[in-house]
């Protein structure tokens, strides 16, 4: 069974379902279920502003969505001003305990089992979700805190299973010895299925102490039923020093767009940026009488992306990522030109940027998992966020403490501490360290004003998501409906990855005639973007997964 949950299916796909959209002049509230979107709608007509939204939504999928976020995960936050016109960048990663051991992945030499690798105490990180938000909230909120749990506690005393979390707890190897989850989410050994009711209490009252105190994950209560619940491997020093960073938003302009993402530790700002780029010097191939060829650009742009990723991004605490060079344009004019319009190059490798080939590092493969959420909110006063939150696996390490699951998000280091010939890999285990991320909220602005907010789950494939509907939209002129719901295509290695259960035929036909070794995947996103059009904020929610847009 072990073999079967590798990082090619981390969740399985549950199919397409009816596309669901809204228009609104004023607000618009995008998130992966209609629950926690009536909350933020809720929120905003209360007089609250867009963040306040996105933390009584996130509080709602803690949940009823346990699958994918919650109190023991962490996120990223892009956080836009409107007052002050300025995006603010909040680093709400976990990190390592300071126990870890290099090459802990490891039985005899090889790589440990994934499966087994989630249920590790040692694969929980430090939460860091909570802090973050409540350390946002502090510079940005307008209503109190406690105000912003009201839904979640309702839903808590008992909420409604809906498809997706019933094909998970059916479908999750790591649950069934789990007493607590099989009181709380299964009957007689059966997950519960979808329309009948959980009540989690004990999770009802970790949220009342949140809703008292917003620090209680790191430094109160909750930290030491964490601790306690590890064996202490993570200590409460571990939990208590960890702190909220707020980087530098990356942005760059490209024409007379401004694309705004996160920065290291994640790779989604990096990522978003340089395939937008890449295409953007290929615009004068971009012809409508061949519209297979955009595709064909596009999964050759995001192939010289990721191998990029895959090389040069960790934790800029430990490494230095040159990120800078990373999303230049004389870099990126250089890589574009990597790209023939007739074959594909499946062998596309890294640069030698300057000062790198000496520090001897190498590609380090993890294992980055789809259980993952994303909140897009702007309010009517044109503040807005998007925000990406992760457990990592389906219900994390399958570990609990107060009604929550702990995050095995460790697992996102690479397992091999160094290559075959002894080069050092920088996304490697170390103690106290942020593992490299795919995450990628994202702002776009046209003329400096705000026209797109977006975001997506989906493990390392997420960089492809966000970048595909962008490129999309923005350059072939797609609805953003349309550039959602239409076939996914990505490359993250020499193969190129087609949309299993999306499937168009005749690209297929046609990217095998330029040599793509073409491999069908689940490519389960759960895009939930906002796109301004005609004046109007249109919401849309992906049909891959259960999301609602609702606006006013």
């Amino acid at each position: 069974m072990a073999n079967q949950f590798n990082r090619s299916s981390p969740e399985p796909s549950s199919g397409m379902v009816k596309s669901q959209q809204s228009f609104s002049k004023d607000f618009m509230v995008v998130t992966a279920d209609r629950r926690a979107s009536l909350a933020a709608r809720n929120i905003l007509l209360a007089g609250g502003n867009a963040l306040d939204a996105a933390i009584a939504a996130q509080n709602v999928l803690a949940v009823v969505e346990p699958q994918s976020s919650g109190l023991g995960g962490g996120g990223f936050l892009l956080f836009f001003n409107n007052t002050d016109k300025k995006v603010y960048a909040y680093d709400g990663r976990e990190t390592s305990s300071s126990l870890v051991k290099e090459n802990m992945y490891l039985v005899n030499n090889n790589k440990m089992q994934f499966i087994d690798a989630v249920q590790k105490p040692f694969s929980v990180g430090v939460p860091g979700l909570y802090s973050m938000l409540a350390d946002a909230h502090n510079k940005f909120g307008v209503l109190k805190w406690d105000t912003l749990f009201v839904s979640a506690l309702e839903h808590s005393e008992g909420f409604e299973v809906g498809e997706r979390l019933n094909k998970l707890l059916k479908w999750a190897p790591h649950l069934k010895k789990n007493k607590f989850v099989n009181e709380i989410y299964f009957n007689n050994g059966k997950a519960k299925e979808k329309g009948s009711f959980i009540k989690n209490l004990d999770l009802k009252e970790s949220l009342e102490i949140l809703s008292k105190d917003p620090y209680s994950i790191n430094k109160g209560i909750i930290a030491k039923k964490i601790s306690e619940k590890l064996n202490y491997y993570l200590s409460l020093n571990d939990l208590q020093k960890w702190k909220t960073i707020e980087r530098e938003p990356l942005c760059k302009k490209i024409n007379s767009y401004k694309i705004c993402g996160f920065r290291p530790p994640t790779s989604g700002g990096i990522g978003v940026i340089q395939i937008i780029s890449i295409l953007n010097n290929k615009k004068n191939l971009l012809n409508i009488k061949d519209p297979f060829l955009t595709k064909h650009l596009f999964i050759e742009a995001s192939r010289l992306a990721y191998q990029d990723r895959n090389f040069y991004v960790a934790d800029p605490s430990f490494f230095n990522v040159p990120t800078k060079e990373l999303i230049s344009e004389k870099y990126l004019k250089i890589r574009s030109k990597l790209i023939y319009n007739d074959k594909s190059i499946p062998n596309f490798k890294p640069s030698n940027l300057k000062n790198m080939k000496a520090k001897k590092i190498i590609t380090g493969r993890n294992f980055e998992q789809k259980s993952t959420t994303h909140i897009s909110i702007v309010d009517k006063n044109g503040n807005a966020v998007a925000l990406t939150s992760s457990i990592e696996f389906a219900f994390g390490s399958g570990i609990t403490t107060g009604g929550f699951f702990l995050n095995n998000q460790i697992t996102d280091f690479s397992f091999f501490n160094k290559d075959p010939k002894g080069y050092l890999i920088a996304n490697r285990v170390e103690p106290n360290k942020r593992p490299r991320s795919s995450m990628s909220p994202t702002f776009i602005f046209f003329k400096n004003e705000l026209i797109g907010i977006l975001g997506s789950p989906g493990g390392s494939r997420i960089i492809c998501y966000v970048s595909k509907v962008a490129y999309e939209i923005l350059f072939l002129n797609e609805d953003p409906l349309s550039a959602v719901t239409s076939p996914h295509y990505c490359s993250r290695d020499r193969f190129t990855e087609l949309e299993k259960n999306n499937i168009n035929s005749k690209l297929n036909i046609y990217l095998q005639e330029k040599k793509h070794q073409i491999k069908f995947k689940d490519m389960t996103s759960g895009l939930n973007i906002i796109w301004k059009k005609n004046q109007l904020w249109q919401g849309v929610a992906d049909p891959r997964r259960e999301g609602f847009a609702i606006g006013f």
